[in-house]
């Protein structure tokens, strides 16, 4: 900037105005599918998310949160959990809002 009047001239030193991208919401991009695991067999699913970082992911199981399950995959060890035709999705959450995948079922 600069300043004049009758005593003389004086200029400022430069300022620099940095611009952020505004916050963008989770976004799923791939959906976790569905799995076929026979008695004793084990399954995994997974998710990817786009959206500003950091993202966290919980898991649910018939809706019902998964304790401990916070990971952009979930693996399920072979027991009758899997048997019971349960269905699975996944919250993913970041300061800006959340998106949930469509159901994955175990069959």
């Amino acid at each position: 900037m600069v300043v004049i009047n009758t005593v003389g001239v004086r200029t400022s030193s430069a300022a620099t105005l940095t611009v952020n991208a505004a916050p963008v919401a989770p976004s799923i991009t791939t959906q976790p599918t569905s799995q076929t695991a026979a008695a004793g067999q084990s399954a995994t699913f997974n998710v990817a998310a786009t959206g500003t970082a950091p993202l966290s992911y919980q898991w649910r199981k018939n809706s019902v949160a998964i304790t401990g399950a916070d990971l952009v995959y979930l693996y399920h060890a072979g027991h009758n959990q899997l048997r019971q035709r349960a269905q699975f999705t996944v919250v993913v959450i970041n300061t800006v809002g959340s998106a949930t995948s469509s159901a994955a079922r175990s069959r």
